[in-house]
C-alpha cells in the first residue's frame, strides 16, 4: 500500500517521539511506500534543532523515507498558550498542505498525539475522500485534564469542545488503532463500535533498544529510572522509597532524562536525607540507551494514580523489555497489568512507596543469575506480544481494511 503518515513529532527527535519513526521503518519493511508529514523538529525542549528553522516547506529524506516538513510554533514548555498554540499551529498545517501531501496515498495514517492531528483525518475523509486509520496515543480530553495543562477556568469549556472534535473523527476513521485494551474500553463506552478498534501496541526501534552486556557495579545495587522527569510520573513516590529502605540499605536510585520535576525531586531528596542515593545524570541520546540501561539492576516505571493513567501504556516498558532488563512498575491499570504478565519483575500501586520500597528490597536480594532470568522473560514477551513484527502485522491489516484492499497481515 502507499501509505501517507503524519505525526507531530519524528526523527530526529527522541524519547516518546522517536515511535513514528519505528513504526514508518517496521512498515515499509513490510513491503509499503510510506512517505511522512510532519512538523519542524523541536521535542522535547521545544527550540528547533541543530540545521533546522521553521519555514513554510521543507522536504528531506532520513534512513530512507521521504518526510515533509510542514510550519509549527515551536515549544514544549509550561506555558499553556504556548502548547495550545504548538498544536494549532501543526493542525492547521498539516490539515491543508500536509493534506494535500497525504491525499496521493491510497490510506492515511494519523499518528493522534496529540489529538488535534486528527482535524488531518477529517479533511482527508470529507474533503478529498480519502481514509484514513486513527492511531491514538493519548486520549483526549483526558490528557489535558490530567496534566493540567489548561487553567481551570477554561478546562471545562475545553472539555466539552473537545469531545465534541475527537467525536467527529473517531466517525470519520476508517479504522481505529489503540495503545492499551485499557483505551479500547473508554472509547467503546463513549459509543465507538468495538469492532472498529485494534489493540495495537507500542514497538521500539529494534536497532537502538537491543540487549546489552551487562556492566553493573556490584557495590551498590541501582534502580534506574530513564525517561521524561515531569509532573505525570510521579517520581516524588520513588524517592520517598529510597528513604523508606533505609540508610543501611546499598540501594541508589539512579534518574536518567529532564524535565519540568527536577528540581523539585532534588529538593526532596534532600529533605528526606538521600540526596547521596538518589543521582540525576541528566539525558542521554538515544543511541546510548541500551548500553546505559544495562549499567543497572532494575529499570523503574512510575505514573500517577490518575484515572487517564490506568490505561496508558507508557512506551518505556516496550524498551525495558527488549533490552532484556528487569522491571519494576509503580503504576496503575494496563501498565501494572502488562508488567505482570511479562513475567520481568514486580508491579506495585501508585504512589504507594512503602510498597515500591519493599519491591526494592526484593529485587536487591535476588542473585545475578535471578536478575538475568526475569529480563530474559521480559525480552520473550516482547517478541512474542509486542515487537514490530507483530505490531506492524496488525497495523497493517487495521490499513488494509480502511483502504478497502484485501491485503492481510502475513
Amino acid at each position: 500500500m502507499k501509505i501517507a503518515f503524519v505525526t507531530q513529532w519524528y526523527d530526529p527527535e527522541v524519547g516518546s517521539a522517536a515511535i513514528p519513526g519505528a513504526i514508518v521503518r517496521a512498515l515499509k519493511q513490510r513491503g509499503h511506500d510510506v512517505e511522512v508529514v510532519t512538523g519542524f523538529p523541536n521535542y522535547p525542549h521545544g527550540r528547533l534543532y541543530d540545521g533546522y528553522r521553521v519555514r513554510p516547506y521543507k522536504r528531506e529524506t532520513i534512513r530512507g523515507v521521504t518526510v515533509h516538513r510542514v510550519p509549527l510554533y515551536p515549544s514544549h514548555d509550561g506555558s499553556a498558550a504556548r502548547r495550545v498554540l504548538n498544536f494549532l499551529t501543526f493542525m492547521i498545517s498539516a490539515s491543508t498542505l500536509g493534506a494535500a501531501v497525504a491525499r496521493r496515498s491510497q490510506v492515511t495514517l494519523v499518528y493522534s498525539t496529540p489529538g488535534t492531528v486528527g482535524l488531518v483525518g477529517i479533511v482527508l475523509r470529507k474533503l478529498m475522500r480519502r481514509p484514513f486509520v486513527l492511531y491514538i496515543q493519548d486520549v483526549w480530553p483526558d490528557t489535558l485534564t490530567a496534566t493540567g495543562m489548561l487553567p481551570s477556568r477554561l478546562a471545562g469549556p475545553a472539555e466539552w469542545l473537545l469531545h465534541k472534535f475527537c467525536n467527529q473523527v473517531y466517525r470519520s476513521a476508517g479504522r481505529i488503532a489503540v495503545i492499551s485494551p485499557g483505551m479500547k474500553t473508554l472509547l467503546v463506552g463513549r459509543g465507538v463500535d468495538s469492532e472498529k478498534i485494534d489493540v495495537v501496541y507500542n514497538w521500539v526501534d529494534e536497532d537502538l533498544f537491543q540487549v546489552a552486556p551487562s556492566a553493573v557495579n556490584d557495590k551498590a545495587f541501582e534502580v534506574m529510572y530513564a525517561g521524561s522527569i515531569g509532573d505525570v510520573q510521579g517520581l516524588e513516590v520513588a524517592v520517598r522509597a529510597i528513604a523508606r529502605v533505609g540508610g543501611e540499605s546499598n540501594v541508589v536510585l539512579r534518574l536518567v532524562g529532564t524535565g519540568v520535576a527536577t528540581d523539585r525531586l532534588e529538593k526532596l531528596a534532600s529533605e528526606l536525607g538521600v540526596s547521596g542515593r538518589v543521582v540525576f545524570e541528566g539525558p542521554r541520546n538515544i543511541d546510548e540507551m541500551s548500553a546505559t540501561m544495562a549499567t543497572a539492576h532494575v529499570q523503574l516505571v512510575c505514573l500517577k494514580d490518575d484515572p487517564l493513567f490506568h490505561l496508558t501504556m507508557p512506551s518505556k516498558i516496550q524498551a525495558i523489555l527488549a533490552t532484556g532488563c528487569p522491571l519494576i512498575t509503580c503504576a496503575p491499570g494496563d501498565a501494572a497489568e502488562l508488567t505482570m504478565a511479562s513475567g520481568a519483575g514486580w508491579a506495585v500501586p501508585a504512589g504507594d512507596d512503602s510498597a515500591l520500597a519493599e519491591a526494592f528490597r526484593e529485587a536487591s536480594r535476588l542473585s545475578a543469575v535471578e536478575l538475568r532470568g526475569l529480563g530474559t522473560a521480559g525480552r520473550s514477551y516482547y517478541e512474542s506480544q509486542l515487537s514490530s513484527r507483530v505490531g506492524s502485522q496488525r497495523l497493517e491489516a487495521a490499513l488494509a481494511k480502511a483502504a478497502g484492499t484485501d491485503r492481510h497481515a502475513g
